[in-house]
């Protein structure tokens, strides 16, 4: 669904969410801190020197997140090209 790499992968989260949904980021409930720790989550990023990939639900989609602070959001029940849904993907 969208992709992109922002200064702050947690802004790229907010806002790919927010125009995937047509909403205003600041609508989103629950709030993107409310799911996960943002502080830590970009020292994790800014500390990666190897490759790295965390990926967690938010809002019905899957947010995926690598260790170029690249954003990739896709829906929750879509099923990666191994063939495993997300849910059952133990590679993260």
């Amino acid at each position: 669904m969208g992709t992109g790499v922002s200064s702050k992968p947690s802004h790229s989260i907010v806002t790919q969410i927010a125009e995937i949904e047509d909403i205003d980021p600041t609508d989103l409930e629950p709030p993107l801190h409310a799911v996960v720790d943002l502080d830590a989550l970009e020292r994790l990023i800014d500390s990666s020197k190897a490759a790295l990939s965390i990926s967690f639900p938010y809002r019905g989609h899957r947010v995926r997140i690598d260790g170029s602070g690249a954003v990739e959001i896709t829906a929750a029940n879509h099923t990666d090209p191994s063939g495993e849904s997300p849910e059952e993907s133990h590679g993260d």
